[in-house]
């Protein structure tokens, strides 16, 4: 290979990797209170690390304003590119059911559930199971996560990690 055209590839490289870092990619991260809020905050930091503008409502949302209003605004008028919704409380099924009905959310939308109620590898057939297989059918984005330590599945940060980072890749690139 000649000293240009491996020039020219490094230059390529170096171009696709400035993109990459400065695709500007928005990310919400939903969830529970308590254990699931510190568990977000951590996730923030990791997704910063690696180029990311990542938002937990509680902290990055005005809270002069109902959360169920600026949730929904930030989600339907604002530049956020996804939505991770860790669905451990009612709240957060509640904020599911509601945006899953809102098409320009609902393709930003990426739900986490446990496996046991995931619709692909489980048999219950409870109302928010079934509200899962409804939005996998149609947006293709319900993932199951492991609450355990040793478990097969990926953790809810390897997860929103994997496909946060993954879509901020495409989105520079396209």
């Amino acid at each position: 290979m000649s000293q240009n055209a491996l020039a020219h590839l490094r230059a390529i490289r170096r171009e696709l990797e400035s993109r990459v870092r400065e695709s500007g990619t928005i990310v919400i991260l939903m969830g529970a209170s308590g254990q699931g809020l510190r568990q977000r905050r951590r996730l923030r930091g990791v997704l910063s690390r690696r180029g990311l503008l990542a938002l937990v409502p509680e902290d990055d949302f005005p809270r002069d304003i109902a959360p169920s209003l600026v949730e929904r605004a930030m989600l339907s008028e604002g530049d956020v590119d996804l939505a991770f919704i860790n669905l451990e409380s009612w709240g957060t099924a509640t904020e599911f059911g509601q945006f899953h009905e809102i098409r320009r959310i609902a393709r930003k939308l990426r739900i986490l559930v446990d496996h046991q109620y995931h619709p692909l590898h489980s048999n219950s057939r409870s109302y928010l199971t079934d509200l899962y297989l409804t939005h996998l059918a149609v947006y293709g984005h319900v993932y199951p996560v492991a609450r355990a330590r040793r478990s097969l599945l990926p953790s809810v940060k390897k997860t929103v990690t994997k496909l946060a980072v993954r879509y901020s890749q495409w989105k520079a690139l396209h």
